[in-house]
């Protein structure tokens, strides 16, 4: 019964999905509307931080795995830190959605559940020029196969319905206590220095390594890690836990979000 509700609600959201893409491009154009270059910092931004990044770690700190050349490091750097930074932005995004959009919140023009994917959506511009020019590095070196192409798509909606159901629940937090804002800032902090993006679990001691599978977005830096910087699908040892992530958050962040939105609602 309850299952058979829950679909029934998702198809009702799907029915929006035209609202939804129009809302979305309307956000992406507020989100650099007054700025001179315009929408054209949606790809000179993360250029400019993919650039930044690789002189820090190839000039800076040198530290390259011994099967990798300099260039190759690179593009492990870059195939991890990519899906790193592209969930950072997406969950803050979603995390104060609600609390910016409450004249949304009982509009049923547009449904609140709609308020965080759209948030999470917008955020999407960057992180596909990031993972694209890195896709594009990583053919130029001989790196990566054709196969990214259909890995890259799967590995990313997997990260999105991650991120996704943490929106969900944390944007529904946040209208009773703001102060998520600032702690997930520093949580999502130490998620990223604890994340092996610019390193492999093998240059990490066998008594800590255990510590690194602890932190659930190691499972997404490893797999893109895997597909871009070494040409191969994803093992299932990290594609599983992945799978249960992301299936998971986003249906018990939808179902959470359901169930009690309208209490929360009382705090907006």
């Amino acid at each position: 019964m309850a299952g058979a509700r829950l679909v029934g609600d998702f198809r009702k959201l799907a029915s929006y999905r035209s609202r939804l893409y129009q809302s979305v491009l309307q956000e992406i154009r507020q989100r650099y509307a007054g700025s001179v270059l315009g929408i054209a910092w949606a790809v000179l931004y993360p250029l400019m931080l993919l650039g930044l990044y690789a002189v820090i770690y190839v000039f800076i700190f040198r530290v390259t795995p011994p099967s990798l050349t300099r260039y190759e490091y690179v593009i492990l750097v870059f195939s991890g830190l990519v899906p790193l930074l592209a969930f950072n932005e997406s969950l803050m995004a979603a995390v104060s959605s609600l609390v910016s959009n409450r004249n949304l919140l009982l509009n049923t023009f547009f449904p609140s559940e709609l308020i965080p994917v759209r948030a999470i959506l917008a955020a999407q511009t960057p992180s596909i020029v990031s993972i694209s020019t890195t896709l594009v590095c990583g053919f130029l070196l001989g790196r990566t196969n054709w196969n990214a192409l259909l890995a890259v798509p799967i590995l990313w909606l997997l990260l999105i319905m991650f991120v996704t159901g943490l929106g969900w629940v944390l944007a529904l937090l946040t209208l009773v206590a703001r102060d998520i804002q600032h702690v997930m800032g520093l949580i999502l902090m130490a998620l990223i220095i604890l994340s092996p993006f610019a390193y492999t679990p093998e240059m990490v001691p066998s008594s800590l390594r255990a510590l690194l599978y602890l932190n659930p977005l190691s499972y997404y830096v490893l797999g893109f890690q895997q597909v871009i910087t070494f040409g191969k699908w994803p093992s299932l040892a990290l594609l599983a836990p992945m799978m249960v992530l992301s299936f998971g958050s986003f249906f018990g962040g939808f179902w959470f979000f359901q169930r009690v939105k309208h209490v929360f609602f009382d705090y907006a």
